[in-house]
């Protein structure tokens, strides 16, 4: 017996039937099964699951945010299921009768949200939905084991198929301008494209985007910044009109030129780092294989709730440069933009609080504009050396001094700058493949084999850059630079692999158990408490961190021999 369609319904054959939420993947079957079943039981003549649960299912996708619709009724509803269960409820929007029951069980949080029909009947309500992949209904029936009829009245299980997202009709971007946000992230949480009609809506009510608020916003683009990849989404909001919408402070990079070495303006150099941050973190092992593992737990921490620091990451990777437009300067024919990594973190602190992203957040985004120039800068301090790079020193090491500054001026977001440092190498002038960057001699012994483990045989991003340092930036401690030849491009890559062993071996040890504290300087040099404690205690730090001091002994003597330049 053959699936039957009758007015947008797919009805089951029994076989389907009988195999229930089991042939849909649902994690924890059971316990979710149970939940319906509470639900059924609640005597109602209409219960669906609607919009992005039935899309889930369709998918085969793990569902754990469960949307019921009920025909009225629906706060009322949702608190009688959170006392069932135990649960705690939420009234997201009362106007609209939309409630929200969250349960935890065991390691697993399922979320439920409870909605009345938006008009008189099942079908009306899916014709007021977005897309049409959301925009279908499942009736929930015999006590929550089985799934009935399927309604799909806009062939929204066809578009799946064929990877699109499709509005409904072009007021729905009018009743809810943050939908276009939202279509943008759902193509890129499911690698699908945007309908050609549905591109053009967008484009013609992009401007409408900012009446929505700063929060809605928020959370929609950190949603595809988590994605894989969302360079390619990004591009697509600059086309839908909706990145400068969000962002105007990219309007000033468009076509904005950076000098004789970088082959693309501001804005694509921009978008460049994103995409090559992406491929840097898509293939870790060939980088910085002895930290993978920590690096990608590292990028997993949330900074706060929606927002995990692999998408601030990305977010500081697209907008580090903000701060050129402002610094330009022409002299001969050469353009320089100094201190533009200063001037940016002040522009991206603004646009975080635009954005009403959390102090964390703001704090990590700042910290990896402000030091995204400087693993650069060492690059050009570095020359391959012998004897072995942790002895440091003058002719063209990096001191262990220098990796320790570095670390305590950009704090733990320094594995984050370290990456941006590769990935804005890369973006600077032309593309050279995976396989021949990392074959090549420039990886550590040992570590040649990790070239067999590339995503895709074509892959393809380095990108090179030749260093030529101005002079008055040296003198500040830093530089901008222009490209990197492909020699270059390698000495980043490497000098970041000596910078994260630092920080894993050495730097995040020493900060664990300082040699000695405050109440101890105090008692034993009869100091009296003050500024001049933090001072005493942060030199000791930087001596630590350049291995000069080993132990508390070694601490008191530097101390004592020093007492009288702190003290003067």
């Amino acid at each position: 017996m053959k699936n039957k369609r009758i007015r947008g319904i797919i009805t089951l054959k029994p076989a389907c039937r009988q195999a229930g939420l089991r042939d849909y993947k649902m994690g924890s079957l059971s316990v979710l099964q149970y939940y319906l079943s509470i639900i059924t039981r609640l005597k109602l003549k209409e219960i669906y699951l609607v919009g992005g649960s039935v899309r889930d299912i369709l998918l085969k996708r793990p569902l754990r945010d469960i949307d019921i619709a009920v025909p009225s009724d629906s706060l009322e509803i949702a608190k009688i299921f959170a006392d069932k269960i135990d649960g705690n409820f939420f009234v997201m929007d009362e106007e609209n009768q939309v409630a929200r029951v969250i349960k935890k069980a065991g390691k697993k949080t399922f979320q439920f949200d409870f909605a009345s029909f938006k008009g008189r009947d099942i079908y009306e309500d899916l014709s007021n939905r977005d897309f049409t992949v959301n925009a279908m209904a499942i009736k929930i029936e015999a006590g929550g084991l089985e799934l009935g009829e399927i309604l799909d009245p806009y062939n929204g299980r066809q578009d799946l198929k064929d990877k699109i997202i499709r509005v409904i009709k072009p007021e729905a971007f009018s009743d809810d301008p943050l939908r276009m946000l939202r279509g943008v992230r759902l193509a890129s949480d499911f690698n699908f494209e945007i309908e050609e009609k549905t591109a053009g809506y967008i484009k013609n009510h992009a401007p409408s985007l900012k009446t929505v608020s700063s929060e809605r916003i928020r959370d929609e683009l950190f949603k595809i910044l988590r994605n894989k990849r969302a360079h390619y989404y990004l591009l697509l909001l600059d086309e839908f009109n909706l990145l400068k919408t969000v962002l105007p402070e990219i309007g000033d990079m468009k076509g904005m030129g950076q000098g004789s070495y970088h082959r693309y303006d501001l804005f694509t150099h921009s978008i460049k780092t994103v995409e090559y941050a992406e491929e840097v973190l898509n293939n870790i092992r060939l980088f910085l294989p002895e930290y993978t593992d920590k690096i990608k737990r590292h990028l997993k921490i949330e900074a706060e709730q929606g927002i995990d620091r692999l998408s601030l990451l990305k977010f500081a990777a697209l907008l580090h440069d903000t701060g050129k437009p402002s610094t330009i300067k022409i002299e001969d024919d050469k353009i320089s933009f100094y201190q533009h990594w200063t001037v940016g973190a002040e522009i991206n602190k603004r646009i975080c609080r635009r954005l009403a992203m959390s102090s964390r957040s703001e704090e990590i985004v700042c910290r990896i504009t402000a030091n995204h120039m400087r693993p650069l800068y060492l690059a050009q301090l570095y020359n391959p050396p012998s004897p072995p790079f942790s002895k440091g020193g003058k002719g063209g090491f990096i001191t262990k001094r220098a990796m320790y500054r570095f670390f305590r001026d950009a704090g733990d977001a320094g594995i984050e700058v370290i990456l941006l440092s590769i990935a804005d190498a890369m973006a600077t002038s032309g593309r050279e493949s995976l396989d021949e960057t990392f074959t090549s001699n420039w990886l550590t012994k040992g570590h040649e084999n990790n070239a067999a483990t590339l995503s895709s045989p074509n892959a393809s991003i380095g990108d090179t850059v030749l260093i030529k340092p101005d002079s008055r930036l040296r003198h500040a401690g830093m530089t901008d630079l222009g490209g990197f030849s492909e020699q270059n491009y390698k000495t980043v890559a490497k000098v970041a692999r000596k910078m994260v062993s630092y920080f894993y071996t050495e730097y995040k040890r020493q900060r664990r158990r300082p040699l000695i504290n405050g109440a101890e300087l105090i008692k034993r040099f009869r100091l009296q408490p003050g500024p001049v404690i933090g001072r005493i205690l942060r030199d000791i730090d930087e001596a630590r961190g350049a291995g000069e001091l080993k132990n508390k002994k070694d601490a008191i003597n530097y101390v004592r021999n020093n007492l009288h330049k702190w003290i003067s």
